[in-house]
This record gives C-alpha cells, structure tokens and sequence, in this order.
C-alpha cells in the first residue's frame, strides 16, 4: 500500500500528485534538486542508499545544503543531494533510535534518540557539546533552538514532557507535563506560540511571552498578558509557611516577632520553614532536659 501527496507549483499553475510507495514515509522537499521538469515528469530519481537498515528522520539545511538523516543504528548520516555522497557519520547513541533531528544556524545540530535524550553538536566535531536528559525513557519527537538577545533556548519535547532549557547550561527554564501523550509539537517562530498534537480529541496550545510576542493574527493575547502582570503579587513565598500566634508561642519563638524571620499575616505569621525546625529542636530538648530533673529528683 501507498499514499498519495499533491504538490502545487505556482510558475506552472497545475498540481501534481505523487505516489509515494511506502506508507508512514518521511517527504522532504529539496529545492536544490526539485526542478519543475523532473516534477513535471512525476517520477523519483535515483534513491540515497543508507549504510543503515532504515531511517527515521530526514532534515535539511537550506544554508549549506546538506540532508541529514537519523537511522535505527544510532547514527546521524550527512549527505550532499548535489553530488549524492555521504560526507560524514555521526555516531550518537549504539543501537538507539535516532528520533529527532534540528539544525540552528549554520553549525548546530541537535539530534534526539529513543531514550529521551537530547545530543547538542557542533557538525564540525563528533563529540556533543551538551546532553540533556528527559528522564522519561520516552522518544523525543520534536526539537527547536530559539535564540534571542537575552538568552539562547532549546525546546524539546517527548511523550510526556515539554521543556525548555538554556542551550549552554541544560538549566530547565520550564516544563510542561501533558495527560494525553504528546505526539508532535510545532512553534510558531519568532513568538512564544506552541501548538501540542497529542491523543486527546482537541490540540492544545500554549503562550509563554518569555520566549517572544503573540502571533499578529492573536495580538490580543499580548494585552491579556500585560493585565496580569499588572494584577499580580506576590505576597505568598515558596519557602514560608503560614503559623497562628499561639503556635509560635509554644514553640518559643514569640521574640521573633517583628524581626525579618516573621512576616505578619491576618491572625498569624508567615515563617520560613527553617526557622520553625530550629524552634521545634529546641523545644524538644528543653522537654527532655525538664524530663530528666524531675527523675533526678
């Protein structure tokens, strides 16, 4: 069985459909090697013959030219469709699946296997910069570079997981868990915009303005942004938590009020966590030494 794809090109005002032999295959258009005459004719040229069993994922780069593929054995094979050679064989990953593949700039590469990793190269060394583990054991299926001013991003996703993260460190910048398996992810460049295909009956889209502004088709989202940013407070700390005044009595602590160890809070206080360990210890050991003089006794 097959399937069939239609491609149109405006020069020749006419669509054309071509039959493509396997089902589930990857189509790359090749500008360098798609003229209008051999499209006209509707037949496919000589095949690239990999030194691997199959190939899971093709990438292009249009400034240098080169396709690359990522085959069942873990490797990353490069070819130039001009002279249909392979110029070189990145080895990633023994006998991993190579399940992503992304170029940033001119000498990025960033390449995804079926373990959950992600392998940053520069093509001109076979060594990774930096490895970024999902710790999922799901394949990643999708890979992007966002760079700006401020910061340079990698945005990654597997079945379970998005994430985002600084391209020198690894540090996570943020992450999002999905209930329906992610299946693919696509971004709508140069804004913050991401749109998830996963199991679930609606695709999910997502807005963080951190990595750039709203789509012109959805500038409101901006002002929505710019509202709550507005509104918000932050009034509660991660490391605090909430203790009523006759709690902290009996824990001995009531001379911390008004130092910077309590914050005040309606009919309480917010502490930090530490400070009420500390109190705790000590409340205990003063227990216990009351304890033992009253048994001396």
């Amino acid at each position: 069985m097959g399937f069939t794809t239609e491609r149109e090109y405006q020069h020749l005002g006419e669509i054309f459909p071509i039959i493509i032999a396997l089902l589930n295959s990857l189509l790359v258009l090749l500008v360098i090697v798609c003229s209008g005459l051999t499209c006209v004719k509707e037949r496919f040229m000589s095949p690239i013959e990999t030194s691997s069993t199959g190939v899971n994922k093709t990438h292009f780069h249009p400034k240098h030219s080169l396709l690359f593929l990522g085959t069942d054995k873990g490797t990353v094979e490069c070819w130039d469709p001009r002279s249909r050679e392979c110029c070189a064989t990145l080895a990633v990953s023994e006998s991993q699946n190579i399940t992503s593949l992304q170029t940033n700039k001119i000498l990025e590469l960033g390449v995804g296997t079926e373990s959950g990793k992600v392998f940053l190269y520069d093509i001109r060394s076979t060594k990774p910069v930096l490895i970024k583990d999902h710790y999922y054991d799901k394949p990643i299926n999708s890979i992007y570079f966002c760079d700006s001013d401020s910061d340079n991003y990698v945005i990654s996703s597997c079945s379970k997981s998005f994430k985002i993260w600084f391209k020198e460190t690894g540090k996570p910048f943020t992450a999002i868990e999905s209930d329906e398996d992610i299946c693919d992810v696509a971004w709508y460049e140069g804004s913050g915009m991401f749109f998830f295909a996963n199991e679930g009956q609606k695709m999910k889209t997502y807005y963080i303005p951190a990595l750039g502004p709203a789509p012109k088709w959805c500038w409101f989202l901006d002002n929505l942004t710019e509202e709550l940013e507005e509104s918000s407070e932050n009034v509660v700390y991660d490391d605090y938590k909430f203790i009523t005044s006759e709690e902290l009595e009996s824990f001995g602590l009531s001379h911390l009020i008004g130092t910077n160890y309590l914050r005040a809070y309606m009919h309480g206080f917010f502490y930090r966590y530490e400070t009420v360990q500390r109190g705790q210890g000590y409340c205990q050991s003063v227990c216990i030494r009351r304890i033992q003089e009253r048994f001396d006794r």
